[in-house]
């Protein structure tokens, strides 16, 4: 499923010096029987996230490569991630001052990933979630800027006037204990599309340096454990950019802009 750990490939990903590297990968099963053979429990408490993409109508920033990402996580926390993401291999794009930078490795893909995260205030963005404020107004200086210089086909009007708020996206998350897996902290996590379609996938994250070994164990943990990966792995945000593209000419469940406020 992944590249042998005696392949070039991991001693590139070391070399490029990024922070981190999350190993990715879909599995075939649906959500509760993957979550009671990989946690070994036959009861999961999931915790549910909600996220939300902040772009123009028709997704032009997305388009673009450049990701806005609204999430609401447990205990009303609420964060904004700006993301540039590339195929590995792919032209460089500016990268910020302050920015972390991870590789996501999934069988046959490798993506690069470059972002600036702030928590945000929780009241501003259930106002941004409802439609009654500005998605811009959640964006920091330093986000905004990297925005202007990472979309440049976009106008700069297009990042403060046309945006508008795309989902929910409904991710439930559960954490694999880690005397079943040992290599490193894992998760699954389970995706509700608008469309009915759902997902399931087994993530963890590691250094560089031992990529390779995690990734091995991935593979070894899984077949232990009689659960089939999928048989064809993307993103979470591609696929939700993919259903939200197929219906941009319909209701797809964008709020529009709101009005100034008073």
């Amino acid at each position: 499923m992944f590249p042998s750990p005696r392949s070039d490939d991991w001693q590139r990903i070391v070399d490029e010096g990024v922070d981190s590297v999350e190993v990715k990968i879909l599995l075939g099963p649906g959500p509760e029987a993957a979550a009671e053979a990989l946690t070994g429990r036959s009861t999961t408490r999931w915790r549910l996230r909600r996220v939300y993409l902040l772009d123009t109508p028709d997704l032009d920033f997305a388009r673009s490569g450049v990701e806005m990402r609204l999430r609401r996580r447990a205990r009303g926390r609420h964060d904004l991630t700006v993301r540039a993401r590339r195929r590995h291999g792919t032209a460089h794009r500016p990268q910020p001052p302050g920015a972390r930078v991870e590789f996501d490795v999934l069988p046959g893909a490798v993506w690069h990933t470059v972002e600036l995260r702030r928590d945000v205030d929780a009241s501003l963005a259930e106002a941004v979630a409802d439609g009654t404020a500005f998605p811009h107004e959640l964006l920091s200086p330093e986000q905004e800027e990297w925005m202007r210089t990472a979309a440049e086909s976009l106008s700069p009007e297009a990042l403060a006037t046309t945006l508008v708020v795309h989902g929910p996206l409904r991710v439930s998350r559960v954490g694999v204990p880690g005397s079943r897996f040992r290599a490193a902290r894992a998760h699954l996590e389970h995706c509700r599309y608008p469309s009915g379609r759902e997902l399931v996938e087994f993530s963890t994250k590691c250094l560089p340096e031992s990529a390779a070994e995690v990734a091995e164990e991935v593979t070894r943990f899984l077949a232990s454990r009689g659960v089939a990966p999928s048989r064809s792995h993307a993103t979470k945000t591609a696929i939700w950019l993919d259903e939200l593209a197929r219906s941009a000419s319909t209701v797809d469940g964008a709020l529009p802009p709101p009005r100034p406020r008073a």
